[in-house]
């Protein structure tokens, strides 16, 4: 069998198990009581008993009484006009920057027993941007009492020294008794009795037999006790392109979820005058499904402010926020979670939404992920919807959706956050609240000075096996306070080269944007580099998020040679003629010839060595004929479609030493003083060093007067002044190489030259 249709199948079998987990009361369908409803509000002076503990109440409403920074408020006992199940906080403030209001709620039974206190915040869900007040965090009452009579409210404020006291203008409490209804298992036997009148089969749901049944769900018809149920005005519809996921921000444990869902509504339709309840469906904590929105697949609801349209919304009945988040929250529980993944999956498949994807939606010019959490819609901000919890568990739910599908996506995914992805280190922003693909993403700011620029992130392109692929880089849509760069150069190195592609976050945010398609190897030598420098603006967003590729149908193009000189290495000085030239080709396979050059200058205009072998050779030993003091080698490789000539590499040889000699003696005439000159040259390495030598003029052996010195001149002072001496010098050039001693002498003492006038001298020491 499809597993496909025992999905479908699989409605019945869940309705079954509920009805043997909730026993119906009695037989037939059962048509309770409305939903009450009713409304209190404290405002300016009625605050009860609010002039105590540094806090005071005034026309305008309760604030702090100077000069008091803190205090807080606990109200009498009140009276709620109904007993109720479920309180909805609303108010209406001034909190100045800086400042802190808190609200907390608790309630009571008619015997007196008190739930802990809640502490109320407000809920993003359900306060649109238009509205006068805000919504705080839905309290029902805890399983075991059914419904609460009583209530108390706390409000805390708190400043700084100087500031302007919070103002708490109107505390406003809506309660419901939602009870009166029927119980899960009355609405299992419902729902039941309607399916079988009305068959459920492929062709009702709208989908091909091949199709992902969509699961069971417990329908207005059954769980909703209110005859405005059923209204058809004002539907309107949009193709459903996005899915989202929401929490209801209320109590984790009841022992009537359907009390809570038709609260949600009578809350939604007429305490904030929605005309319904705002998600499209919900789920409780033991996995059923409840139809929310009225009018069907497509129609548009009331949860995401512009994201309405084109979306379906699924609410977790619940809060999901950390445990010390106020209000805390727990795990979704498992139950719930496949809810969530079986409904998503249904509706993934009926309209081709590809869950691993981002697109925009029709009233919004940016893009977003195609299942998402609340908080994505406003860029990980102004709401924390649906609770941290569950925001993290996204990627579970993508991949579980997809599993479902038999759907294996195919891209490679590379995130930032992965062993293939390195950053400079330096400072770093990250998307707020868990903005970006996965929940994480890198940003910093653009700048145009490369001075300026410090940040760059490198992914390696990690693929399973060589080929073409299409590469395409995410920026997510995050609130930061200003917008993105025009111009994110992203540098891909590829089996051909590299190559630079500038493109536009600002133009494409919450998209995935291509790159185009690159030829990459299985080896890890791919890469995709970006940094913050850019040629179009500063102090702009440049994304740091995943990217993905695919590959296409192309065909890898033949690997080029490289050619890497190994010796003689860069710059080097030989002193031998007879020289061996090494070389490594890498992908040498396809070589079919190779030349070894060798010239007198780098544009190879005059070659002293043209050689060339059939094949692939890597080695040649040459013996040169005279000393070159600048010679450039390379290697030419080439193939059957291609030649590469590498980059020539400088050396010099120098196997001679310097050409040396002693030209003067001087006397000079003021002080007598005896001056001694020589000098040389060498047009290779250069000279080095002198050694000078001195011997009378009638003995044969020398002796040494200056070892080794860089000096030109030197004063002499004869050992014995009635003899001739004579001079010979020795030049070595920077490489080691010596001249050969001189025969004969360069000079003696009598060819000296008298200097009667101290203004000659500096031109002898020169």
């Amino acid at each position: 069998m499809n597993t496909r249709t025992r999905k479908f199948d699989a409605i019945l079998l869940l309705f079954a198990l509920l009805a043997i987990a909730y026993p119906v009361a009695g037989s037939g369908l059962f048509q309770p009581p409305e939903t009450r409803v009713a409304d209190m509000t404290f405002a300016g002076p009625n605050f009860e008993g609010a002039e105590a503990q540094g806090i005071m109440a005034q026309v305008e409403g309760l604030q702090l009484q100077d000069p008091s920074l803190t205090s807080s408020y606990t109200s009498p006992v009140i009276e709620a006009p109904i007993p109720f199940n479920a309180l909805f906080p609303q108010w209406i403030a001034d909190v100045p920057a800086g400042t802190g209001m808190s609200i907390a709620v608790r309630t009571g039974t008619e015997n007196g027993r008190w739930s802990d206190w809640y502490p109320v915040e407000e809920n993003h869900d359900w306060t649109r941007p238009e509205d006068p007040d805000v919504v705080g965090t839905m309290i029902t009452v805890s399983a075991e009492d059914i419904v609460h009579r009583y209530v108390q409210y706390s409000i805390g404020f708190s400043r700084y020294d100087g500031q302007a006291t919070p103002l708490l203008k109107e505390l406003h409490f809506t309660f419901i008794d939602s009870t009166a209804g029927p119980t899960m298992g009355e609405m299992v036997a419902q729902q039941q009795a309607l399916d079988a009148s009305q068959p459920r089969t492929f062709a009702a749901e709208g989908v091909a037999p091949n199709k992902f049944a969509k699961p069971a769900v417990i329908s207005r018809q059954v769980w909703c006790t209110d005859p405005d149920c059923n209204y058809s005005n004002g539907l309107e519809y949009e193709p459903v392109t996005h899915l989202i996921l929401h929490h209801t921000v209320s109590s984790n444990s009841s022992s009537d979820w359907p009390a809570v869902v038709r609260a949600i509504w009578k809350f939604h339709t007429y305490s904030r005058g929605w005309g319904d309840i705002g998600y499209n469906y919900l789920a409780d904590r033991n996995g059923v499904i409840y139809e929310g929105h009225l009018g069907g697949d497509d129609v548009i609801g009331t949860h995401a402010s512009a994201a309405n349209r084109g979306s379906m919304a699924l609410s977790l009945i619940g809060t999901f926020t950390l445990p010390d988040d106020s209000p805390p929250g727990i795990q979704p529980p498992q139950p719930m979670l496949e809810a969530a993944a079986n409904l998503f999956a249904w509706k993934a498949d009926q309209k081709g939404i590809n869950v691993y994807d981002a697109g925009r939606l029709p009233n919004m010019t940016w893009g977003l992920p195609k299942l998402m959490g609340h908080r994505d819609v406003y860029g990980g901000t102004n709401t924390e919807c649906p609770g941290e919890q569950a925001y993290r568990l996204l990627p579970w739910l993508r991949d579980a959706v997809a599993q479902r599908l038999g759907y294996q996506s195919p891209y490679v995914y590379i995130d930032e956050t992965s062993s293939n992805f390195k950053r400079s280190n330096n400072s770093w922003h990250e998307g707020p609240a868990g903005c970006g693909n996965n929940g994480h993403s890198y940003y910093t700011w653009s700048v145009t000075d490369p001075n300026a620029s410090t940040n760059w992130g490198e992914w390696t392109l990690a693929v399973p096996q060589e080929g073409v692929y299409k590469l395409e880089v995410y920026a997510p849509y995050c609130t930061t306070g200003r917008s993105e760069t025009d111009g994110a150069r992203y540098i891909v190195t590829h089996a051909n080269g590299s190559s630079t592609v500038t493109i536009s976050h600002d133009d494409n945010i919450g998209l995935w944007m291509s790159l185009g398609e690159f030829p990459l190897r299985a080896d890890g030598s791919g890469k995709l580099r970006l940094t913050d420098l850019t040629s179009t603006d500063d102090g702009r967003g440049v994304w740091f998020d995943a990217v993905r590729l695919r590959r296409t149908d192309g065909a890898l193009p033949p690997q080029m040679p490289t050619i890497t000189p190994e010796q003689p290495t860069a710059d080097l000085w030989l002193t031998n003629r007879t020289i061996a030239f090494n070389w490594l080709v890498g992908n040498g396979g396809g070589v079919e010839r190779t030349w070894l050059q060798v010239a007198t200058d780098p544009g190879f205009t005059n070659m002293v060595v043209d050689l060339n072998w059939a094949g692939l050779v890597q080695t040649y030993t040459h013996t040169f004929t005279q000393d070159f003091a600048e010679l450039y080698w390379r290697v030419v490789v080439k193939t059957a479609t291609t030649q590469v000539v590498a980059s020539p590499s400088k050396f010099a040889i120098d196997t001679t030493g310097p050409v040396t000699a002693v030209h003067g003696y001087y006397i000079l005439g003021w002080n007598g003083k005896q001056v001694v000159a020589w000098g040389g040259q060498d047009n290779l390495s250069g000279i080095a060093n002198y050694k000078i030598e001195y011997r009378a003029a009638d003995e044969a052996n020398w002796t040494t007067w200056l070892a080794s010195t860089a000096a030109t001149t030197a004063m002499f002072t004869p050992p014995n002044p009635a003899l001739v001496y004579e001079f010979r010098s020795q030049g070595v050039d920077h490489l080691g190489n010596a001249e050969p001693a001189h025969a004969v002498a360069d000079l003696n003492t009598l060819q000296a030259k008298p200097l009667p006038h101290a203004i000659m001298l500096p031109v002898i020491m020169k």
